[in-house]
């Protein structure tokens, strides 16, 4: 279990990272950041879509065909 102090210091470095990623990056590019696991998600949820989309138009393909 980490204590009270190494809790604060992972803190203060992830405070100074911020700031220096902040000094060299606009606020477009932060929102690009943090929004990129939701873009993720997002692209995977589609992706999904798509495949179930496929096929359910190849089985309705598959049971017109004449046999």
């Amino acid at each position: 279990m980490m204590g009270v102090e190494d809790k604060d210091f992972i803190m203060r470095q992830i405070k100074q990272l911020g700031e220096g990623l902040g000094t060299f990056l606009g606020k477009e590019d932060v929102d690009k950041i943090l929004s990129f696991g939701q873009d993720a998600k997002k692209e995977v949820e589609d992706s999904s879509i798509d495949e179930s989309v496929k096929t359910d138009h190849e089985n309705k393909k598959s049971e017109t065909k004449p046999k």
